[in-house]
């Protein structure tokens, strides 16, 4: 079994100066001034709770997050090899990162990857995971269903067609956005025959999502557009921070208006974490975790296009171990479905 770390989200050093013998007896500005020459430092264990063995373990990485996008490329690379070196010496060949993208270009992550380090950023379970919420909310609202209208916009990419394909099912009302107005053609022929629901196709984001129940972006979208009430945003990016959700909605209408950026998943019973984590780092711990117990996982699914019979596969496996949906996280806020439908109805 391969051991794996998990990149903790930053908290500009506070936690670690609280813990260090020496900067914690200065002053907060003088100590963080520190941070940025210290790599990764190990931060907490994961440890399977029946046996005690060691899954792996939490770091944090302080020199990705101080000033980095100021570093020279030689000095960005320096860092990177301390982080090599440092996954060696602590024998982890898993690497475990939810913001890896935001952070690292493609070639420092290549580096790492031609070092035998295996990079997983929890992608396929915040896809998964947040088809698992639409599902779930298509049930509660099943009501009002027959009346909403979804936008997808997007849908011309592997992760679009994975949203539109699933959420076709349960909608009578669906537009498809997208740059290639082919493969829009193409989706909308697939949808028609294989649920008789005619989409509409537009090339214009702000036609796609404007004035929709629930809206999809799989991709960054520069236009602001006006939300309904009821409404229900998904944005799904590969290279995103959760910090960078825009947090627009007004106090007023929180009730019926939701940006829903991941959905709130179990952790395994058997896994015993030494450090409370967000959702984003619950996150990568399924990552690691799948990447260890499960071949499907690792020689089907992440080694093959996404597409919704991979994401359903990720569903079985969450079923066989069990990892259960209990609701989802809405601007930094988990939100347990319960309190959604107290807060909704």
């Amino acid at each position: 079994m391969k051991k794996f770390a998990v990149v903790l989200e930053p908290d500009d050093g506070i936690r670690f100066i609280k813990e260090h013998p020496v900067l914690k007896n200065m002053p907060e500005s003088l100590a963080k001034k520190f941070l940025s020459f210290l790599s990764v430092k190990k931060a907490g264990t994961i440890l399977d709770s029946a046996s005690s063995d060691n899954l792996g373990c939490l770091i944090d990485v302080h020199a990705l997050f101080a000033n980095w996008g100021g570093l020279e490329e030689r000095d960005r690379f320096k860092i990177i090899q301390c982080i090599e070196k440092a996954l060696n010496r602590m024998e982890i060949e898993v690497l475990c990162f939810p913001w890896i993208h935001q952070y690292l270009n493609d070639h420092e992550i290549i580096y790492l990857k031609r070092k035998g380090i295996i990079v997983l950023d929890g992608f396929y379970h915040l896809l998964a995971g947040l088809l698992l919420v639409i599902d779930r909310l298509f049930n509660i609202l099943a009501m009002e269903l027959p009346h909403f209208e979804i936008g997808i916009w997007g849908a011309d990419n592997d992760v679009g067609q994975v949203w539109a394909e699933a959420v076709a099912r349960r909608v009578n009302y669906l537009c498809i956005g997208g740059r290639d107005l082919r493969e829009l053609h193409r989706l909308a022929d697939a949808i028609l025959k294989t649920t008789g629901l005619s989409c509409q196709i537009t090339d214009k984001p702000e036609v796609c999502l404007s004035k929709k129940n629930v809206t999809i972006s799989t991709e960054p979208v520069e236009i602001t557009f006006p939300r309904i009430n009821p409404s229900f945003h998904f944005p799904v990016y590969v290279n995103r921070k959760c910090s960078n959700i825009k947090r627009d909605i007004d106090e007023r209408c929180r009730q019926k208006k939701y940006i829903i950026e991941l959905g709130w998943m179990t952790l395994p019973n058997d896994v015993r974490i030494s450090h409370k984590l967000n959702p984003w780092e619950e996150l990568v711990v399924l990552d690691g975790l799948f990447y260890n117990i499960s071949h499907v996982y690792r020689s089907e699914i992440l080694n093959n296009r996404i597409t919704l019979e991979n994401i359903e596969k990720i569903h079985v496996l969450y079923d066989m171990y069990p990892i259960k949906l209990q609701g989802f996280i809405n601007q930094g806020r988990r939100v347990h479905f319960d309190r959604f439908r107290r807060e909704y109805f």
